[in-house]
């Protein structure tokens, strides 16, 4: 059975109750723009949790889907103009818009981390992070493009197929469907890895890491923590009954020697105690009464024929 995927975005977001006392950008913000300037900023922050957690991938392109969806009169050019006011003032930061377009801030990722660090898989993009290591123990941070050539061993080139005259060009539709598909490969890629750190952190012998493939931790992320974390367990544990078994080095294990300790696979060897007993108590029974009819049979004889009957 398939592991389910581990949740993304967050249900709820802690705002502060002073941010309209202390808080000198969101003043800027109101005094430039407005209450409708302070909506579409909420808005976007809103769009970032409820979505990938931390960001948001946006673009100057969206702003016509933006305040369609808001409505409330709001045009695209005011969203526009928010925007880039807010990146000007530090409520988004600019370097990781430029680069990369997502919306995001130290702020929306301080929120976001107080929610999910309590979770059992924590794993953010490592190029979107802003905050420091001691701001967020615990937290594992995957490359974007880690492992980008093997993930894409799947994927045929992209005109391959096309006909001589359409060789060098991909339609608009192909491409967006392709940026698509890297996009939720990379985040699935993050999430595999990320299980597999949790997974090899429980296993005792970590040696031979580098020889688990990309391929194999996707398996291990199909299966599920849950699932791989009772096979570690059922493992150890047999290797404290049988001490005089080796453990495995963690690459063999977590490339093959788990399968017999899935459900689906793996039965306990010690024995049925209470099937022992009901064995044991049936022939006992079984000789008890076998001798009382010998005795049985002997008292019949010995009121009819005697005591010398006994001894023939």
């Amino acid at each position: 059975m398939a592991g389910r995927p581990p949740k993304r975005g967050i249900d709820y977001a802690g705002w502060s109750v002073d941010i309209f006392d202390n808080d000198t950008t969101i003043d800027k913000l109101l005094d430039a723009h407005g209450w409708t300037g302070f909506g579409i900023y909420f808005y976007l922050c809103q769009r970032a949790y409820g979505g990938e957690g931390y960001f948001y991938k946006w673009g100057y392109d969206d702003c016509a889907s933006t305040s369609r969806k808001m409505g409330g009169g709001i045009g695209s050019g005011t969203v526009r103009e928010t925007v880039g006011y807010c990146l000007q003032i530090g409520l988004f930061d600019k370097g990781l818009f430029d680069k990369w377009g997502v919306l995001t801030s130290r702020g929306i990722q301080r929120r976001y981390w107080e929610v999910v660090k309590a979770r059992d898989v924590r794993t953010v993009i490592s190029d979107y992070w802003l905050l420091q290591d001691d701001e967020c123990k615990g937290l594992l941070k995957t490359p974007l493009n880690s492992d980008l050539s093997t993930g894409n061993i799947n994927y045929p080139a992209g005109n391959a197929n096309f006909q001589d005259g359409n060789t060098n060009f991909r339609s608009i539709k192909e491409s967006k469907g392709n940026k698509r598909k890297v996009k939720e490969n990379n985040m699935c890629k993050a999430d595999a890895l990320a299980l597999f750190e949790q997974l090899w952190q429980m296993y005792s012998v970590k040696k031979g890491k580098g020889q688990v493939s990309y391929a194999q931790k996707l398996r291990l992320f199909e299966i599920g923590f849950d699932e791989m974390s009772r096979a570690i367990r059922r493992y150890l544990e047999g290797l404290k009954k049988d001490k005089w078994r080796k453990p495995q080095n963690g690459s063999t294990f977590f490339n093959s020697g788990y399968v017999d300790y899935l459900d689906c696979n793996y039965k306990d060897e010690c024995p049925n105690i209470n099937e022992d007993r009901q064995e044991y108590e049936k022939s006992e029974s079984d000789s008890q009464k076998e001798m009382k009819d010998e005795l049985v049979g002997d008292d019949e004889q010995w009121w009819k024929y005697g005591l010398n009957s006994l001894e023939e």
